[in-house]
């Protein structure tokens, strides 16, 4: 009789999978943003942006790193749909409200931004390598309340993280040329040779009267957290995700 041929099991060494331990590893400190879907985005919703340094460089608050952060804010204020509105200069990060008709225009509007600075701050350190952690972080603000508080939190950073007392402006933000102050910022507060970035005029119902259905801010208030003001599906959204790790 023939002989039934039969298939041979060869027990090969199994790579990747679901295991503990698996993945690349983070490269700063502080795991990055993870690469999950962004959220949905109308056109009439601006963003709040943060983008942050890697670990172990410069203050970007000081003489050439300011310039050089102050010219790519001009220089990319209003490129590819993408519209900076209001910006917070901060030892290692920047906070930036934008308008966009959409995700692509954000998507180049910030690489617009991002790769020019990081070439020039790459060369004034003269350093090379990763200048931004993995990905920057956007919130979309879709509610009165969460974009008057947006802009408190990006206006009066500077005193959440105590470089400047609570009584003084932040002269490495939109604070000097913001009009929704409660009381305009003393003239002499602020210096004749101050060099602001041109950012671009508000546009979107809630960045130019909507949030100031619940009052102009206040030089003195400080920022809340950064789920103050949030719609209650969301903020519920991110508790149980918090409660969950």
């Amino acid at each position: 009789m023939r002989r039934k041929d039969q298939q041979l099991e060869f027990d090969f060494r199994q790579h990747g999978g679901k295991r503990k331990g698996a993945g690349r590893k983070p490269k700063n400190a502080e795991p990055g943003m993870p690469h999950r879907q962004r959220a949905m985005k109308q056109r009439g919703e601006p963003l709040h942006i943060t983008v942050r340094l890697a670990d172990g460089l410069p203050s970007l608050r000081r003489g050439g790193a300011l310039k050089r952060v102050l010219a790519a804010l001009n220089a990319s204020s209003d490129r590819h749909g993408m519209r900076i509105v209001y910006y917070s200069i901060q030892m290692d990060h920047l906070h930036l409200l934008v308008e966009a008709d959409d995700r692509d225009c954000v998507a180049r509007g910030m690489n617009a931004l991002l790769s020019p600075l990081a070439l020039a701050l790459n060369k004034l350190w003269g350093r090379r390598g990763k200048m931004f952690r993995e990905r920057y972080h956007d919130e979309v603000i879709t509610t009165p309340t969460q974009t008057r508080n947006a802009l408190r939190y990006v206006l009066q950073n500077g005193k959440k993280h105590g470089v400047m007392p609570q009584a003084s402006i932040d002269l490495c933000s939109s604070v000097p040329v913001f009009d929704g102050w409660k009381e305009r910022p003393s003239i002499a507060a602020i210096p004749t040779a101050l060099v602001v970035a041109s950012v671009a005029p508000a546009s979107t119902w809630l960045l130019t009267t909507g949030w100031r259905r619940h009052g102009l801010l206040d030089l003195h208030e400080l920022p809340h957290t950064k789920l103050a003001g949030r719609p209650r599906a969301n903020l519920a959204e991110s508790r149980s995700r918090a409660n969950a790790r």
